[in-house]
Protein backbone atom coordinates (compact mmCIF):
# COMPACT_ATOMS: atom_id res chain seq x y z
CA UNK A 1 0.00 0.00 0.00
CA UNK A 2 1.31 3.45 -0.86
CA UNK A 3 1.61 6.18 1.73
CA UNK A 4 -1.54 8.22 2.16
CA UNK A 5 0.11 11.36 3.52
CA UNK A 6 2.13 13.59 1.28
CA UNK A 7 5.22 14.58 3.16
CA UNK A 8 7.23 17.55 1.88
CA UNK A 9 10.24 15.94 3.56
CA UNK A 10 9.76 12.90 1.30
CA UNK A 11 10.08 15.15 -1.72
CA UNK A 12 13.10 17.05 -0.33
CA UNK A 13 14.80 13.81 0.74
CA UNK A 14 14.84 12.83 -2.91
CA UNK A 15 16.29 16.24 -3.79
CA UNK A 16 13.25 17.08 -5.89
CA UNK A 17 11.56 19.96 -4.06
CA UNK A 18 12.38 22.44 -6.82
CA UNK A 19 10.34 20.51 -9.40
CA UNK A 20 7.52 22.82 -10.55
CA UNK A 21 5.06 19.98 -11.25
CA UNK A 22 5.50 18.41 -7.82
CA UNK A 23 5.22 21.79 -6.11
CA UNK A 24 2.06 22.58 -8.10
CA UNK A 25 0.47 19.21 -7.32
CA UNK A 26 1.24 19.47 -3.60
CA UNK A 27 -0.13 23.03 -3.51
CA UNK A 28 -3.34 21.77 -5.17
CA UNK A 29 -3.51 18.37 -3.49
CA UNK A 30 -6.98 18.91 -2.01
CA UNK A 31 -8.47 19.59 -5.45
CA UNK A 32 -6.56 16.71 -7.06
CA UNK A 33 -7.53 14.28 -4.30
CA UNK A 34 -11.14 15.39 -4.66
CA UNK A 35 -10.91 14.63 -8.40
CA UNK A 36 -9.52 11.18 -7.58
CA UNK A 37 -12.24 10.55 -4.94
CA UNK A 38 -14.95 11.21 -7.52
CA UNK A 39 -13.27 8.76 -9.88
CA UNK A 40 -12.12 5.95 -7.59
CA UNK A 41 -13.37 6.58 -4.06
CA UNK A 42 -11.16 5.32 -1.26
CA UNK A 43 -8.11 4.75 -3.48
CA UNK A 44 -7.75 8.51 -4.04
CA UNK A 45 -4.70 8.92 -1.78
CA UNK A 46 -2.89 6.05 -3.50
CA UNK A 47 -3.51 7.56 -6.91
CA UNK A 48 -2.33 10.95 -5.69
CA UNK A 49 0.94 9.29 -4.62
CA UNK A 50 1.24 7.69 -8.07
CA UNK A 51 0.68 11.12 -9.60
CA UNK A 52 3.54 12.56 -7.53
CA UNK A 53 5.81 9.68 -8.47
CA UNK A 54 5.07 10.21 -12.17
CA UNK A 55 5.76 13.92 -11.77
CA UNK A 56 9.12 13.17 -10.14
CA UNK A 57 10.14 11.10 -13.15
CA UNK A 58 9.48 13.88 -15.67
CA UNK A 59 12.85 15.35 -16.60
CA UNK A 60 11.92 18.46 -18.56
CA UNK A 61 8.91 20.57 -17.59
CA UNK A 62 9.77 23.65 -19.64
CA UNK A 63 7.22 22.72 -22.32
CA UNK A 64 4.34 22.59 -19.80
CA UNK A 65 2.49 25.91 -19.85
CA UNK A 66 -0.20 24.99 -17.31
CA UNK A 67 1.09 22.51 -14.70
CA UNK A 68 -2.28 22.09 -12.98
CA UNK A 69 -4.11 21.29 -16.22
CA UNK A 70 -1.31 18.85 -17.03
CA UNK A 71 -1.82 17.33 -13.57
CA UNK A 72 -5.55 16.87 -14.17
CA UNK A 73 -4.80 15.17 -17.49
CA UNK A 74 -2.34 12.84 -15.74
CA UNK A 75 -4.90 12.25 -12.99
CA UNK A 76 -7.56 11.35 -15.54
CA UNK A 77 -5.24 8.76 -17.10
CA UNK A 78 -4.50 7.30 -13.67
CA UNK A 79 -8.23 6.95 -12.96
CA UNK A 80 -8.79 5.21 -16.30
CA UNK A 81 -5.85 2.87 -15.62
CA UNK A 82 -7.19 2.15 -12.14
CA UNK A 83 -10.58 1.20 -13.57
CA UNK A 84 -8.93 -1.03 -16.14
CA UNK A 85 -7.02 -2.76 -13.37
CA UNK A 86 -10.23 -3.22 -11.43
CA UNK A 87 -11.97 -4.51 -14.59
CA UNK A 88 -14.48 -1.67 -14.41
CA UNK A 89 -15.35 0.76 -17.13
CA UNK A 90 -14.81 4.42 -16.12
CA UNK A 91 -17.65 5.38 -18.44
CA UNK A 92 -20.13 3.11 -16.65
CA UNK A 93 -23.08 4.92 -15.20
CA UNK A 94 -22.73 4.88 -11.43
CA UNK A 95 -26.44 4.73 -10.62
CA UNK A 96 -27.02 1.53 -12.56
CA UNK A 97 -27.29 -1.70 -10.56
CA UNK A 98 -23.99 -3.56 -10.12
CA UNK A 99 -25.23 -6.62 -8.24
CA UNK A 100 -24.19 -10.17 -9.11
CA UNK A 101 -27.67 -11.30 -8.07
CA UNK A 102 -29.44 -9.66 -11.00
CA UNK A 103 -31.93 -11.78 -12.83
CA UNK A 104 -31.75 -12.30 -16.57
CA UNK A 105 -34.72 -9.96 -16.95
CA UNK A 106 -32.95 -7.24 -14.95
CA UNK A 107 -29.78 -7.66 -16.99
CA UNK A 108 -31.77 -7.34 -20.21
CA UNK A 109 -33.50 -4.18 -18.94
CA UNK A 110 -30.11 -2.80 -17.87
CA UNK A 111 -28.68 -3.45 -21.36
CA UNK A 112 -31.69 -1.83 -23.00
CA UNK A 113 -31.38 1.21 -20.76
CA UNK A 114 -27.70 1.55 -21.65
CA UNK A 115 -28.65 1.40 -25.34
CA UNK A 116 -31.15 4.20 -24.77
CA UNK A 117 -28.43 6.29 -23.07
CA UNK A 118 -26.05 5.66 -25.97
CA UNK A 119 -28.71 6.59 -28.54
CA UNK A 120 -29.55 9.81 -26.72
CA UNK A 121 -25.87 10.72 -26.44
CA UNK A 122 -25.42 10.06 -30.16
CA UNK A 123 -28.39 12.34 -30.98
CA UNK A 124 -27.11 15.25 -28.89
CA UNK A 125 -25.33 18.12 -30.59
CA UNK A 126 -21.57 17.58 -30.34
CA UNK A 127 -20.97 20.49 -27.94
CA UNK A 128 -23.77 19.41 -25.57
CA UNK A 129 -22.52 15.82 -25.60
CA UNK A 130 -18.96 16.98 -24.88
CA UNK A 131 -20.10 19.21 -21.99
CA UNK A 132 -22.30 16.45 -20.54
CA UNK A 133 -19.58 13.77 -20.72
CA UNK A 134 -17.00 16.09 -19.18
CA UNK A 135 -19.30 16.97 -16.29
CA UNK A 136 -21.14 13.73 -15.56
CA UNK A 137 -18.63 11.06 -16.53
CA UNK A 138 -15.27 12.77 -16.00
CA UNK A 139 -16.28 14.95 -13.05
CA UNK A 140 -14.96 18.24 -14.39
CA UNK A 141 -16.38 21.36 -12.77
CA UNK A 142 -18.55 23.76 -14.77
CA UNK A 143 -15.78 26.35 -14.41
CA UNK A 144 -13.18 23.99 -15.88
CA UNK A 145 -15.47 23.12 -18.77
CA UNK A 146 -16.35 26.75 -19.48
CA UNK A 147 -12.68 27.76 -19.51
CA UNK A 148 -11.54 24.90 -21.74
CA UNK A 149 -14.38 25.31 -24.25
CA UNK A 150 -14.60 29.10 -24.15
CA UNK A 151 -18.21 29.12 -22.90
CA UNK A 152 -19.86 30.95 -20.05
CA UNK A 153 -20.67 28.90 -16.96
CA UNK A 154 -24.36 29.61 -17.60
CA UNK A 155 -24.07 28.09 -21.09
CA UNK A 156 -22.39 25.01 -19.62
CA UNK A 157 -25.19 24.75 -17.05
CA UNK A 158 -27.83 24.96 -19.80
CA UNK A 159 -26.11 22.27 -21.89
CA UNK A 160 -26.01 19.94 -18.89
CA UNK A 161 -29.63 20.66 -18.02
CA UNK A 162 -30.83 20.07 -21.59
CA UNK A 163 -28.80 16.85 -21.85
CA UNK A 164 -30.38 15.61 -18.61
CA UNK A 165 -33.83 16.51 -19.93
CA UNK A 166 -33.16 14.53 -23.11
CA UNK A 167 -32.06 11.50 -21.07
CA UNK A 168 -35.04 11.80 -18.72
CA UNK A 169 -37.48 12.01 -21.64
CA UNK A 170 -35.89 9.01 -23.36
CA UNK A 171 -36.02 6.90 -20.18
CA UNK A 172 -39.64 7.94 -19.57
CA UNK A 173 -40.52 6.84 -23.09
CA UNK A 174 -38.58 3.58 -22.58
CA UNK A 175 -40.42 2.82 -19.34
CA UNK A 176 -43.80 3.67 -20.92
CA UNK A 177 -43.20 1.11 -23.71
Amino acid sequence: MLQTQTSPSLISEQGQQNRPLVKCFIANQDALKSFFRRGVGEDADDLFQKLLMKALKIECTAHIDNPLAYGYRMAHHLVVDHHREQKKSPESLEHEPQSNDLSLESLLEHEQRLQVYQQVLAQMPALRRDVFIRRRLHGESRQQISQSLGLSEEAVKKHISRAMDMLKDAISAFIAD
